[in-house]
């Protein structure tokens, strides 16, 4: 990977400087009037669009734990507009008076990041659908253990060792990743 060319140090605390240096405006009781930036008509129009395709895709959705997720996924983008457009605004990028396209463009990319990993995860834990006595292995085991401190792990939860190494070999790349023979990490 390429290394920067400038500190990094120094320019990110040159960037938290400036937005911390803004200015707030207070009312006659010291308290924080706030601001209001609005969206440019063709950020609001994309921000929109993009809402009312997550709103369709929630009517067809039926597992509730990401419907609910994405409901908050088209809240907590307006806020990532906000923060990207400050952001930018602190690195001399855009204006700090209004929200535009750009900024509402890596706001989506950012929320449908964080939706592909929230289905990523519900098919996951789909696929696992643990028992009570296997989640409690998986929560008493270490993060790095090998495979005769799990076996005592699964013993004292009631399970047989030949229950838990195929248990082990079953959820390889699920819920552990093998470091070497006979030692691993739960994902």
């Amino acid at each position: 990977m390429k290394q920067p060319t400038f500190d990094v140090g120094a320019e990110w605390q040159r960037i938290l400087s400036r937005l911390m240096e803004l200015e707030c405006t207070v009312d006659e009781n010291n308290d924080i009037i706030p601001a209001t930036i609005p969206f440019t008509d063709e950020a609001m129009t994309r921000l929109f669009e993009w809402q009312h395709n997550l709103s369709d895709i929630c009517d067809r959705e039926p597992n509730e734990t990401l419907v609910g997720i994405y409901c908050k996924l088209q809240i907590y983008a307006i806020r990532f507009c906000l923060i990207i457009q400050m952001a930018r605004w602190a690195c001399n990028d855009a204006g700090k008076d209004m929200i535009d396209l750009i900024s509402v463009e890596r706001a989506i990319s950012l929320a449908e990041y964080f939706k592909e990993s929230a289905v990523k995860v519900q098919t996951i834990l789909k696929e696992l659908s643990l028992t009570a006595q296997q989640l409690a292995i998986v929560t008493a085991l270490p993060q790095e253990f090998e495979t005769g401190g799990g076996i005592a792990v699964a013993m004292e939860n009631g399970m047989a060792e030949r229950t838990f190494m195929e248990f082990l070999k079953n959820n390889l790349g699920k819920l552990f990743q093998k470091s070497s023979h006979g030692k691993y990490i739960k994902l």
